[in-house]
């Protein structure tokens, strides 16, 4: 899987595969990838491929594509490079690079040598704890769950938790799943609440169980779940 992940202060707030030779990044709607930001230009800066093999390209921007803290016009991308483009940060997803495994050669076992193969240990099983969004009121649907890098609650096709009505935004907010918890980002201004509180657009807050949130006409509570892999 390839993918660019956009990100504003360490939360994803848009995920875009990368399925064709070459996507476009600006502040333009006809970009592949829109970056909503008066210090974006129109077309920044393009990701492309060449062989096997990925590479970035500033579109001479105003205000510059950085990789590494330097300006750059082309370099080449690697999996988990990320890119800064005004106070937005992009990251470079390709799993497909794997590290080289290293050859380990075994050593020489005797012909006179007894081997005793050993059982393998049964694998141990797994339980974690899953974030799910319930919705609370005027809907009979299954909670959501919370499995992937971000999930995203709007009115758009990339939206998990669809919201309805004409004024509803497309994405109102998304959940961020990290190492140490889950994330909640309101991505349109004054249509989040959190345990009654507003949302400032951007602003990005830890949930715990239990908490309470209104998302344009929806009321959802966060919670979790024991799961068994």
């Amino acid at each position: 899987m390839i993918k660019l992940l956009l990100k504003f202060n360490g939360a994803i707030v848009k995920e875009l595969d990368i399925e064709k030779q070459e996507v476009f990044l600006g502040r333009k709607s006809d970009n592949d990838l829109v970056i909503d930001n008066p210090a974006v230009s129109g077309k920044h800066c393009r990701v492309y491929c060449q062989g096997n093999s990925y590479f970035v390209e500033d579109l001479n921007s105003t205000n510059g594509t950085f990789l590494r803290e330097r300006r750059i016009s082309s370099e080449p991308l690697h999996h988990r490079d990320e890119l800064a483009i005004a106070k937005h940060t992009v990251e470079f997803y390709n799993d497909e690079e794997a590290p080289e495994r290293k050859k380990i050669n075994p050593s020489p076992v005797s012909s006179d040598a007894t081997v005793v193969m050993a059982a393998p240990p049964p694998a141990p099983t797994a339980s974690s704890r899953v974030g799910h969004l319930r919705i609370l009121a005027g809907s009979k649907a299954d909670p959501y769950p919370l499995t992937q890098l971000t999930t995203y609650i709007g009115k758009s096709e990339q939206a998990l938790v669809k919201l309805k009505g004409l004024f509803a935004p497309d994405l109102a907010a998304c959940v961020a799943k990290k190492v140490d918890g889950y994330y909640l980002t309101a991505l349109k201004d004054k249509t989040v609440k959190l345990n009654g509180d507003n949302l400032m657009d951007q602003a990005q807050v830890p949930l715990k169980e239990g908490d309470l949130l209104d998302v344009g006409n929806l009321k959802l509570m966060f919670f979790l779940q024991e799961t068994i892999q």
